[in-house]
């Protein structure tokens, strides 16, 4: 029994690995939306954490969604706090959001939607790890544009992994490597 399990464990590891592989790359080469508003990136990292979930499961998608942006933090030499802490606590957050709207909404809620509750909560969270380090009032003035632009990416990730995970479920669950 032992024989058969462990071939599959070695796939899915294999398989959460890549899914890590890419969504470090991808944060990597992503550009900045917006060059005149500082911050704002599309997320297509976060292609990464929402396959995970839909993959795999919810442990697999936090352990994405952990190491990703330590990884990517570590690769781009941003580890002052600010970036570190904000890229962290906004991937995780919004993993453990998503995980719980999937669970209990998957009825209510496409990929796309649940996509988009994530943008959202990546963004209110990073918010508030800069509203805490830096003890700037003024950053509440710049948070409907955080929700507007976590939202509309949300979207657009939804849009991506929906087709993402149309044809790569099919691969993996019918054991195709």
């Amino acid at each position: 029994m032992a024989s058969t399990q462990s071939p599959t464990k070695l796939k899915e590891l294999i398989y959460i690995s890549v899914l890590i592989a890419v969504g470090i790359v991808l944060n990597l080469v992503e550009p900045p939306v917006f060059t005149s508003i500082p911050g704002p990136k599309l997320g297509l990292a976060n292609i990464a954490t929402l396959l995970a979930l839909l993959l795999f499961g919810n442990g697999e998608a936090i352990i994405v969604a952990s190491i990703r942006p330590i990884l990517s933090s570590f690769f781009k030499g941003a580890l002052h706090p600010i970036p570190f802490f904000t890229s962290v606590v906004g991937s995780i957050t919004a993993a453990t959001i998503m995980i719980i709207f999937y669970n209990l909404f998957k009825k209510q809620f496409s990929i796309v939607g649940i996509s988009i509750i994530g943008g959202i909560t990546n963004n209110l969270a990073q918010f508030f790890v800069v509203l805490y380090i830096t003890r700037n009032t003024a950053f509440w003035y710049y948070l409907p544009v955080l929700l507007l632009l976590g939202g509309v990416s949300g979207w657009i990730i939804g849009l991506i992994v929906k087709i993402l995970y149309n044809r790569m479920g099919v691969v993996i669950k019918n054991g195709q490597p």
